[in-house]
């Protein structure tokens, strides 16, 4: 008991539901469903079996002793000399072999009540009737043993039982099965001519019929694999309802091969199940098929989940006291880690005493997570609150900045109406690029395209050639495909502004700054590069320093330049990742050139296609 109370929760609760619950309920529940469905389909399969031969009999033992009937023949000596008779020139005694033919086939036809009529042809071609109805029923049935013949020829013992016809006997609608059989004399064994029979179908029916149940149904296929027969009426009345049904049994009857011999089967249509056995009839070569629905097995599968039930819900209850017991010792050590939590306290760094989960090794891994989980999200919101103070700080400055912003705005609309009307085209276009200047800088925030960005130090650019003419030389070379690419607001201005303030200082002319772009490994680099005075190289080690330093930067009195990069660089990582941000190497008295590094756009070109130029010389 010792060991397992050192086991984790997991192992404890499986072992518990293991021995108690699962396994009893499981097994007996398996056992109980597994013995009752077998016998159910074990008691299904043989009493279709059973029905399916014994329609099978039934079949041959009414049908062989309606074809008995073609054995006279060979039973009556009149009859196979009137069989072999040609009676071109004798038609006297071709109506006395008629008569002569009806007394006998009378005689021996007594007992047998389901031949409804009877015509044989000898070898010559005459023909000798019994209880046929009028001339054109006996032209009829001469004509069918003339169609059927050949196929007789082909069949099994020369018999060939053709497809059910309905016909009128004296006003009343019977089923007629026609049979037409070779027959060959009995020394020699040659063609003496043929018999056909119709017999009457209806009493084979209401056996068929009487040997189902309730619930299976019997079909008859005929040679022709036609659907001949159904104890059913639904299938033969509605034959496009069970279309899907009639395909599959159709396809089950194809395969039916061996005579007397029952194949069984299961058919799945749609959502139901049948079973399904069939045979080849001996006599007849019919192929009979019984079909039934599975569903009294979904009835034996429902009063198997009752008693399931009952078992599960008896190692339920005993599952329930183990579980009462185990949950008083479990839980203690978990109501304690809570009582922890909920007394944390922050200044202490919202750490927790692994001893209060006690010995279980799940609660004192959850404790350790935890206390990592508690320091990062600790760290994280003093680092978020740092750099909200400082977005609030600028956020304060652009206030500041819009203070009677459309009184300025009218201002430099005003002078440029004046300069256009003095015709003085540099104040003009001084007050067009201030005015853009300062709309862009009140409404775009926080996020811009980098075309929008460009032409803002194009504006820059403008105004100090316009202050300082010949001085500056400014290009920019971004390929096209790049310029609707959204970055931080106020990201080129800055470090352009830097260059110039700070780089050229000293400078009367010749001063260049250009902005270019490149792909590698993955991201863009915006490089802005000038040939200014350069940076003192401890301070630019300081710079590149705070640029890759994870920390929170902090406005101090190392002068404008160190800030303007700084706000940049801290705006790139909080938009991109720690990945990004900006590097900067620079050469006394050769210049400066900054490094942006961004996430490289999906383009479906790298960098081809056209670009945009910007040059102010």
């Amino acid at each position: 008991m010792k060991k397992i109370h050192y086991m984790s929760y997991r192992t404890q609760i499986f072992i518990a539901s293991l021995s108690l619950v699962i396994f009893p309920s499981v097994l007996l529940g398996l056992f109980a469903v597994s013995e009752s469905t077998d016998r159910v389909i074990s008691e299904y399969s043989s009493s279709l079996t059973t029905i399916t031969s014994q329609a099978n009999l039934t079949l041959d033992t009414l049908l062989q002793g309606a074809s008995k009937v073609s054995n006279i023949p060979i039973l009556s000596e009149d009859i196979r000399r009137i069989m072999n008779t040609n009676y071109r020139d004798d038609y006297l005694s071709y109506a006395q072999d008629s008569t002569t033919f009806r007394d006998c086939f009378s005689q021996t036809n007594q007992l047998n009540s389901t031949l409804e009529s009877c015509i044989f042809k000898n070898r010559y071609g005459y023909t000798f009737e019994y209880n046929t109805l009028t001339a054109l029923h006996t032209k009829t049935m001469s004509e069918n043993i003339d169609k059927w013949k050949p196929i007789a020829m082909q069949s099994p013992n020369y018999t060939y039982f053709a497809p059910l016809q309905t016909v009128s006997y004296r006003g009343m609608e019977k089923t007629i099965l026609p049979m037409i059989k070779i027959l060959r004399d009995k020394n020699d064994y040659k063609e003496i001519g043929a018999c056909y029979c119709e017999i009457n179908f209806k009493p084979i029916e209401n056996i068929l019929v009487s040997a189902q149940n309730t619930e299976n149904i019997l079909l008859i296929y005929n040679t022709d694999n036609q659907l001949a027969f159904s104890s059913s009426s639904a299938l033969m009345e509605e034959p496009e309802k069970y279309s899907e049904l009639l395909s599959a049994l159709a396809s089950f009857n194809e395969s039916l091969t061996g005579k007397g011999v029952i194949i069984e089967d299961e058919l799945e249509i749609g959502r139901a199940r049948y079973k399904v056995n069939g045979c080849v009839n001996q006599t007849t070569n019919w192929h009979l098929v019984q079909f039934v629905d599975n569903h009294m097995a979904y009835q034996i599968y429902r009063d198997n989940f009752l008693n399931y039930a009952r078992i599960f819900m008896l190692c339920l209850v005993l599952g329930m006291f183990l579980a009462i017991f185990l949950s008083r010792n479990l839980t203690r050590s978990i109501f304690r880690l809570c009582h922890q939590i909920d007394s944390l306290n922050p200044e202490d760094g919202g750490r927790i005493d692994e001893q209060a989960c006690g010995s279980n090794q799940e609660l004192r891994k959850l404790v350790g997570s935890f206390n990592q989980l508690s320091l990062r999200l600790t760290t994280s919101i003093q680092q978020n609150y740092q750099l909200q103070i400082n977005e609030q700080k600028m956020r304060i400055q652009m206030l500041q900045f819009q203070i009677n912003h459309h009184f300025l705005y009218n201002t430099l609309n005003v002078i440029r109406s004046l300069a256009n009307i003095h015709n003085v085209p540099e104040i003009e276009t001084i007050s067009l690029c201030m005015s853009d200047l300062l709309r862009y800088n009140l409404e775009k925030f926080p996020v811009a395209l980098l075309e929008e960005e460009l032409q803002q130090v194009n504006r820059y650019m403008t105004i100090q050639n316009i202050r300082f003419p010949g001085k500056f030389t400014f290009d920019c070379n971004i390929p096209s495909s790049l310029l609707k690419m959204p970055i931080p607001v106020f990201l080129l201005q800055p470090l352009v502004e830097n260059s110039i303030e700070h780089g050229f200082s000293c400078h009367e002319a010749d001063c260049y700054i250009s902005i270019t772009s490149h792909l590698e490994d993955g991201k863009l680099h915006l490089l802005i590069a000038d040939n200014g005075d350069g940076i003192e190289p401890g301070r630019l080690k300081a710079l590149n320093r705070e640029c890759t330093n994870d920390a929170v930067y902090e406005q101090n009195d190392t002068g404008r330049r160190s800030i303007g990069i700084r706000n940049v660089c801290q705006r790139i990582r909080s938009y991109f990742g720690a990945d990004y941000g900006l590097t900067i190497e620079s050469m006394q008295g050769e210049g400066t050139i900054i490094d942006i590094v961004l996430p490289a756009p999906d383009m479906p070109e790298r960098l081809g296609g056209g670009a945009v130029f910007y040059e102010l010389s």
